[in-house]
C-alpha cells in the first residue's frame, strides 16, 4: 500500500471510529466531523486516482463536488441537475465498507454516468413504473460491476466489488436464464429481464451490495429533529440499518417545472455531455491515450449529431403543416368586409397527407404495417385524411385509411420502380396542395423527379439514405430505422 493509501486509510478509520460513536451518543456535533472529514478525505480519493494514471475516475472527482446528505437511504449517487454536478453520500451508510469498496462505489457510481444511464432510465420507463426502475437498475449495475471486476482482474488491485454485488452472473441466477453473456451493454441486460417481474422477490438492498454485516443495530433511525445546517437536507436521519432497497439510481433531473420524462432524459444527457467534456479537457495527450476505450467513446457518443429519425420529423411537420381554408357565411370576407353578401373564410382543422409505397418487393407487408401504426399514432388527435398511393412501376392501388384495421392484407405490385407516377398524380389534384407527403422507398428509382407540389414531402429510405436515387428528392431523406 502507497503512503498516500495509508494516509486515506487512516483518515477513513478516523471517520469509522466517528460514525460508531454517533450511533451510540446520538451527538449532532459529530455529523459535523464527519462531514468535515468526508470533504477531506473525496479530496484525498481524487489525487490517489490521479495518480494511477491510467483511470478517470479521478478526472471526474475533480470535475465535481462533494456533499453528505444524512436523510438519504442510498449509499453514493452522483446529482447531475446542479453545476458542477454533486456527489452525494450518506457516510453513516458508506463508511460500513472497507476503503478498497469505497473506491470501488465511487468508480461505480461514475461508470453509470459515463454510460448515460441516467438519461437512459427516463427513456426506458416515461411511465415511472417501479418495477420497471427495479429492473432497468438490475441491468445497469450488471453492466457497469461486469466491467470493473474485470478491470480488478486486470490489475486495478486498488478498488474491490463488495460482497453481494449485482452481476451478469446473478441476473442468470435470478431469473433463471439458461445463458448470458458477460460484459455487456445495460440494454442487453434490461432487454432479457425485463419481462420478468414477477421474479424479483425480496430485493436486494441498495443496489451496489447489501450493508456488511455488524450493522443490526442500526435497524432504526435515531430520532433526532435538528441536524446541524448543511450537513443534511432532512430532519430524519438514515443509518446504515435502515437503508432502503434498490433505488440508489432513483436519478432525477431538477426543474422549476414538472415535464415530461423525455425532456429530463434529454436534460441529463446534455449534463452528462458536459461532463464529459470537461474531464476529457483536463488530460493531456498522455493521460487521454491511458484512458479505457469505454471512456472514449462516450465522449465521442455524446457528441456525435442527434441522429433524426423520421418519426420524429413527422411530429414536428405534423404541427406545422398550414390549415386549409374552407368557405364560411359565419365570418366577414376580410377583404371586403363591408360585403354582406360575402363568405369569409377559416381553417379546416383537417390534416392531410399522402402516403406513397415502393411495392416493388423491398417492403415487407410487416414492415408497411408497422409503418402505419407509427403514422396513426403520430396524427391520433388530429383529424386527418390519409391517402394511400401504392406504386411500383405504374400505381397500382389508391385509396384512403381511417385507422390501422383498414390495411388491405398485402399491397400490390412487386414490379420495378418509379417515382414519377406518384409524382404526377399528385401533382394533377389540387387536393394535395396542402398535404404532407412521405414516400417509403428502399431507394432504388430515377435520378430526377417533377418537383412534387405539395406542402413538404418527407422520404424514409430502408437501409442507408445514400440508396436514394433521386439528386434532388426536393425534401428531407431519413432512414427507416431509428
Amino acid at each position: 500500500m502507497t503512503n498516500q493509501q495509508d494516509n486515506i486509510a487512516a483518515l477513513l478509520q478516523d471517520m469509522k471510529s466517528s460514525v460508531s460513536e454517533f450511533e451510540q451518543t446520538e451527538d449532532m456535533g459529530i455529523l459535523q466531523r464527519i462531514d468535515a472529514d468526508f470533504q477531506r478525505f473525496a479530496q484525498l480519493v481524487t489525487l490517489f486516482l490521479i495518480a494511477e494514471r491510467d483511470t478517470y475516475y479521478g478526472y471526474f472527482l475533480m470535475s465535481m463536488a462533494f456533499r453528505t446528505n444524512y436523510a438519504v437511504s442510498t449509499i453514493a449517487g452522483i446529482r447531475l441537475g446542479e453545476y458542477p454536478p454533486v456527489f452525494e453520500t450518506n457516510p453513516l451508510i458508506l463508511l460500513k465498507y472497507s476503503l478498497k469498496e469505497i473506491l470501488y462505489i465511487f468508480c461505480h457510481e461514475i461508470d453509470h454516468v459515463v454510460f448515460n444511464h441516467p438519461a437512459e432510465m427516463m427513456k426506458s420507463n416515461p411511465e415511472g413504473n417501479p418495477e420497471l426502475f427495479e429492473l432497468f437498475n438490475y441491468a445497469a449495475d450488471a453492466s457497469v460491476n461486469d466491467m470493473l471486476n474485470a478491470e480488478i482482474k486486470h490489475g486495478k488491485k486498488f478498488m474491490q466489488a463488495p460482497k453481494g454485488v449485482v452481476t451478469s452472473k446473478v441476473i442468470r441466477n435470478k431469473f433463471r436464464l439458461s445463458h448470458v453473456q458477460p460484459l455487456e451493454s445495460y440494454q442487453y441486460y434490461f432487454d432479457l429481464i425485463k419481462h420478468h417481474a414477477n421474479m424479483l422477490g425480496e430485493p436486494q438492498q441498495n443496489g451496489i451490495a447489501p450493508i456488511p454485516s455488524g450493522s443490526a443495530e442500526n435497524n432504526a433511525s435515531p430520532n433526532n429533529n435538528a441536524i446541524p445546517g448543511g450537513v443534511a437536507t432532512s430532519n430524519a436521519i438514515t443509518a446504515a440499518g435502515a437503508a432502503g432497497n434498490i433505488n440508489d439510481h432513483a436519478w432525477t433531473f431538477a426543474t422549476e417545472h414538472d415535464e415530461p420524462a423525455s425532456e429530463s432524459a434529454e436534460a441529463m444527457a446534455e449534463a452528462v455531455k458536459e461532463l464529459l467534456n470537461e474531464v476529457d479537457s483536463m488530460m493531456d495527450g498522455e493521460a487521454r491515450g491511458l484512458m479505457p476505450a469505454r471512456f472514449s467513446t462516450a465522449v465521442a457518443r455524446a457528441n456525435k449529431p442527434p441522429a433524426l429519425n423520421w418519426k420524429a420529423i413527422l411530429k414536428k411537420y405534423v404541427g406545422t403543416i398550414a390549415a386549409d381554408k374552407v368557405k364560411t357565411r359565419m365570418r366577414l370576407n376580410r377583404r371586403q368586409p363591408q360585403r354582406f353578401d360575402l363568405s369569409g373564410t377559416r381553417e379546416s382543422k383537417t390534416l392531410k397527407i399522402v402516403v406513397a409505397i415502393d411495392t416493388s418487393g423491398s417492403v415487407s407487408d410487416k414492415e408497411i404495417e408497422q409503418i402505419f401504426s407509427e403514422i396513426f399514432a403520430i396524427i391520433a388527435r388530429r383529424s386527418f385524411e390519409l391517402t394511400v398511393i401504392e406504386c411500383d412501376e405504374e400505381i397500382q392501388r389508391v385509396y384512403q385509411l381511417k385507422s390501422p384495421k383498414d390495411l388491405p392484407n398485402r399491397v400490390e405490385g412487386r414490379g420495378g420502380t418509379s417515382f414519377t407516377p406518384v409524382i404526377e398524380y399528385i401533382n394533377k389534384r389540387r387536393y394535395f396542395r396542402d398535404a404532407l407527403l412521405i414516400y417509403f422507398t428502399d431507394g432504388y428509382g430515377e435520378a430526377s423527379i417533377p418537383r412534387p407540389l405539395t406542402y413538404r414531402n418527407l422520404w424514409v429510405v430502408l437501409g442507408n439514405t445514400s440508396n436514394l436515387s433521386v439528386e434532388n428528392p426536393y425534401g428531407l431523406a431519413l432512414p427507416l430505422e431509428e
